[in-house]
C-alpha cells in the first residue's frame, strides 16, 4: 500500500509537472532545422512554433497539429523548404493563433504565416490550412485533398511561379486571390473557390529586345510599360493570359505594352499589341539611323506668287522659302529649328517644327528682300545637337538661287508685255514731238519767206521818201 500511494504521489506530481510546464512553454520551437542530411517525422504531435522551420532535408508531419505562433520578433512566420529540401504534410491542420491587443480593447490580431517552397519539393494529403497562404517558386509541388482558408486576411491562396504543380480536390476560401501561377500551366481538377474575388489568373514571362535595324546590334536603355486600357500595370515581366472572376467567368487578356528611349534630342515610342499565352520574348527592331533625315523639296515664294528661277523679284517683296523634312526613321525629333540663309550669313529668320517618326513635315521661313543682285538663299537645320562637341553635329541643308531688283517691279511672263506697251507708248510720244517739231519748222519758214517782201516794200518806200524829199525841196527853190 505504502508502494501504490508513492506511486500514485509521483503520477500526480508528473502529471501536475507536465501540464505546468505545457501551460507555460508557449512554444515547443524558436527555430526548427532539418539539415540536409536528416530525415524526421513528426508523428501525432501537437507542435508549437514560435519561429521558422528551414527544411534542406526531408521532414514529414503526419497526423499532428501545428500551431504557428506569433514570432518573437513579429515578423511573419515561414515553413520554408529550401533547394534540394522535402516536405511531406499528411493529415495535419496548421493554424495560428488569436491575439488581443491589450486588455481595454476586444480587437484580436491575427498572425498569418507562409508555407514556401523555394525550388524545393512539397506534397500535401488530405490535410487543413488555416491563416496561411502556399508560395511556391520553382520544385514541384503535389497537393491533394486541401482545405485552405485565409479567413480574408491573406491575399493569396497558392501562388505558383515556374513550379510544376499538381492539385486536385482543393477547396480555396477567402482570399483575394485564390490561385496565380506565372510561368508555367498547372495541372488542376476539381478546384473548388468560396468567396474569392478573383478565382485564378494565368500569366506568362514577359522579355523584351530592342535591335538596330541597319546594325542588328543590340540598344539598350528602353522603357518597358504595360498598360490595361488606359491604366499602367505595375509590372510588365509578365502579362495575363486569362482570369477567372468570382463568378467562374473566364476573361481573356490582350496584352499592351509600350516601349520608350529618351535619346535627349529625341525619343523612341513604340507600342505593341497581343495576345499571351506561354513565356514570350517580344523583339523589336528600330531604325535610330538619324543620317536618313533630308530637306526632300523647297519653293520660293514672292509675295505669295511662286518664283520662276531666271526672273527678278522687287526688292523689300516677302520671300517665302517653303520646304518639306523627310523622317524615315523611328526618332520624334524636339523642336528641330530650321534657320534661313542668305549668301551663307545666317538671318533672323527661323522656324521650330517637333519631327515626328516616319513622317513628312513642311515648315516655312521668311525674308524681306533687302539685298539686290543675284542671292543664294538656303535652310539648314541641326538634326542631331551634340552641345559639348558641336563639330559631331549633325547637320542638313537646302539652296536656292533667287535675283532681287533694284526697283519695286516684279517681271513675270506677262509683264513683257507690258514692257512692249510702255515702249510703243514711248515711240508714239517721240513720234508725236517729231511731228510737232517738223510743223513748226515748217511755220517758221513759212514766215521768213514773207519777210524779204517786206523789207523791199520798206526799200522801196524809203528809196521813193529819199527821192521825194529833193523834189519838194527844189519846187522850193
Amino acid at each position: 500500500m505504502r508502494v501504490l500511494s508513492i506511486i500514485s504521489a509521483i503520477f500526480v506530481f508528473a502529471v501536475l509537472f507536465l501540464t505546468l510546464n505545457a501551460e507555460s512553454e508557449e512554444c515547443q520551437y524558436e527555430n526548427m532545422t532539418v539539415s540536409s542530411d536528416q530525415s524526421i517525422v513528426l508523428d501525432s504531435e501537437h507542435i508549437w512554433l514560435c519561429g521558422d522551420i528551414l527544411i534542406d532535408g526531408h521532414l514529414v508531419i503526419k497526423d499532428s497539429y501545428l500551431n504557428v505562433n506569433r514570432t518573437l520578433d513579429y515578423t511573419t512566420s515561414e515553413i520554408r523548404i529550401n533547394p534540394g529540401g522535402q516536405l511531406d504534410i499528411i493529415n495535419t491542420t496548421i493554424s495560428t493563433s488569436e491575439y488581443h491587443l491589450g486588455e481595454n480593447t476586444s480587437e484580436i490580431l491575427i498572425s498569418p504565416y507562409t508555407l514556401v517552397s523555394d525550388a524545393g519539393n512539397l506534397s500535401i494529403y488530405d490535410s487543413t490550412i488555416y491563416y496561411g497562404m502556399i508560395w511556391l517558386v520553382g520544385g514541384n509541388a503535389d497537393i491533394t485533398g486541401l482545405a485552405l482558408d485565409g479567413f480574408s486576411k491573406i491575399n493569396y491562396g497558392i501562388f505558383s511561379e515556374d513550379t510544376n504543380l499538381t492539385a486536385s480536390g482543393v477547396n480555396i476560401r477567402n482570399y483575394t486571390l485564390g490561385l496565380r501561377s506565372i510561368g508555367s500551366e498547372p495541372d488542376l481538377e476539381s478546384i473548388y473557390y468560396y468567396n474569392c474575388s478573383t478565382r485564378m489568373t494565368q500569366e506568362w514571362w514577359i522579355t523584351f529586345s530592342a535591335l538596330e535595324s541597319s546594325t542588328n546590334l543590340p540598344i539598350e536603355g528602353f522603357e518597358v510599360r504595360q498598360w490595361n486600357g488606359e491604366m499602367l500595370v505595375g509590372s510588365w515581366n509578365w502579362a495575363k493570359q486569362y482570369e477567372i472572376d468570382s463568378s467562374g467567368q473566364i476573361l481573356d487578356h490582350q496584352a499592351r505594352f509600350t516601349f520608350y528611349l529618351n535619346l535627349g534630342f529625341g525619343y523612341v515610342e513604340k507600342s505593341w499589341e497581343g495576345y499571351i499565352d506561354d513565356n514570350t520574348d517580344i523583339i523589336e527592331s528600330f531604325d535610330l539611323n538619324h543620317s536618313k533625315v533630308i530637306f526632300e523639296s523647297g519653293t520660293l515664294f514672292v509675295d505669295e506668287s511662286q518664283y520662276i528661277i531666271g526672273e527678278k523679284a522687287p526688292k523689300f517683296s516677302n520671300v517665302n522659302f517653303s520646304v518639306s523634312i523627310f523622317n524615315p526613321t523611328d526618332i520624334n525629333f524636339n523642336n528641330l529649328y530650321v534657320n534661313l540663309f542668305i549668301n551663307n550669313k545666317v538671318t533672323s529668320s527661323r522656324s521650330s517644327i517637333s519631327l515626328t517618326s516616319n513622317s513628312t513635315q513642311i515648315t516655312n521661313v521668311t525674308w524681306i528682300a533687302s539685298k539686290e543682285g543675284p542671292l543664294s538663299i538656303s535652310v539648314e537645320s541641326v538634326v542631331v545637337d551634340y552641345s559639348d562637341n558641336s563639330t559631331d553635329d549633325y547637320t542638313i541643308s537646302l539652296n536656292r538661287f533667287i535675283e532681287i531688283e533694284s526697283g519695286d517691279g516684279f517681271s513675270k511672263s506677262d509683264g513683257s508685255w507690258a514692257g512692249l506697251l510702255a515702249i510703243f507708248i514711248i515711240l508714239s510720244l517721240c513720234c508725236y514731238i517729231i511731228y510737232t517739231g517738223a510743223e513748226d519748222q515748217i511755220s517758221d519758214s513759212g514766215e521768213s519767206k514773207e519777210e524779204p517782201d517786206s523789207n523791199s516794200e520798206a526799200v522801196q518806200d524809203e528809196d521813193k521818201r529819199e527821192m521825194a524829199i529833193p523834189d519838194s525841196s527844189s519846187e522850193e527853190e
